[in-house]
């Protein structure tokens, strides 16, 4: 987020040089990433009611922690953790997050989203409809190594017995489109599908412990509209209506007309997104009694057999905002989330 911006004044305290290590330069221009904004704009809003402790991953620990009262994760998760540090540095994070009683959301609720195959059981059984899909277990890669088609086997005789004609794979702690691998226009009892898929595993299983082998639908990773709708404290606040194109989309493209944008969408359609959408919140488990502060629930289409054909893609607890690309008061109303738990929570001065 540029700090010089006019739209969010309370940025500029990142030019301060208590915060100016928190900034980068892109474009001869110094930026802030949207969990140092919410910083900023407590600390501008509220004075000295907070005091807020930038927790950076270098310095992540159990004392660190347990010296606040309530640790948020904004964006800097698990995994984060995983792709982005080193693994010793990913197992110090896990074992904090396993031992600290005061990270918001809890340890338990981020496992159960961060698991794409346990929400989407979790959703299923509660009547909202998803990809199908199925996990399973990548053995140690000396077993597979000896034997790796029982491994293959395994998972094509799953695929022919839900009757998918295609199919895809990515990694249970994959992120974004890392690992995501299509097995499309190929007979799955010939040698090249067999070939490729102990290619796949040769690759990603020395990284990963688990795969989930999901339907291919098709156009779904082109063309196929996806709405990513966000809400705050369990409450709808806006979508952005995207497709193989999304990161070319300027902030009107990308909102639906519905919503003041241009991107054209009946009524019909918009409408049943977010009531779905809202549905699968009012689902979602909840923590001492609330929602997550923040979730973003994307609604995919193209699957058969489904109003509209739209299905839950994927729920996020730390997810992009496309910031750059809308006017909603995103940070605003987050940063007054965050003090109001806070303050709930609080049981010392600072958070």
């Amino acid at each position: 987020m540029y700090v010089n911006s006019t739209k969010r004044p309370w940025l500029k305290l990142a030019n301060d040089k208590d915060h100016v290590k928190h900034s980068i330069m892109r474009d001869s221009k110094r930026h802030v990433p949207v969990d140092v904004a919410l910083g900023l704009y407590l600390e501008s809003t509220f004075g000295d009611k907070v005091c807020i402790d930038y927790i950076t991953p270098d310095d992540i620990s159990v004392k660190r922690f347990n010296q606040n009262d309530i640790v948020f994760l904004m964006q800097y998760d698990l995994l984060e953790a995983f792709h982005l540090a080193d693994k010793s540095k990913f197992r110090t994070f896990k074992k904090v997050l396993e031992t600290c009683k005061n990270v918001y959301p809890p340890y338990k609720y981020q496992r159960f989203i961060n698991n794409k195959c346990t929400y989407y059981n979790y959703l299923q059984k509660n009547g909202i409809p998803t990809a199908s899909t199925f996990c399973v277990d990548i053995p140690l890669m000396s077993s597979f190594e000896r034997n790796p088609d029982k491994f293959i086997d395994e998972i094509l005789s799953k695929v022919k017995k839900r009757g998918w004609e295609y199919f895809i794979l990515k990694p249970v702690y994959g992120q974004e489109a890392f690992g995501f691998k299509k097995f499309v226009d190929m007979d799955l009892d010939s040698l090249a599908i067999r070939t490729k898929l102990k290619n796949y595993v040769n690759k990603y299983g020395k990284i990963y412990n688990s795969l989930i082998v999901q339907e291919y639908i098709a156009g779904f990773d082109k063309n196929n509209l996806e709405a990513r709708t966000y809400f705050i404290n369990g409450k709808y606040l806006f979508a952005m209506a995207t497709s193989g194109l999304c990161h070319t989309y300027t902030m009107r493209e990308a909102r639906p007309v519905q919503e003041g944008g241009t991107f054209k969408i009946s009524d019909e359609k918009w409408n049943y997104i977010k009531r779905l959408a809202k549905r699968v919140m009012r689902t979602l488990p909840r923590f001492d009694n609330m929602p997550s502060i923040i979730t973003r629930i994307d609604i995919g289409s193209g699957l058969e057999g489904v109003p509209h054909t739209f299905f839950v893609n994927e729920v996020e607890f730390a997810p992009s905002f496309f910031i750059e690309k809308h006017d909603e008061p995103v940070i605003q109303k987050i940063g007054d989330a965050l003090f109001n738990l806070a303050k709930l929570k609080s049981t010392k001065k600072s958070i």
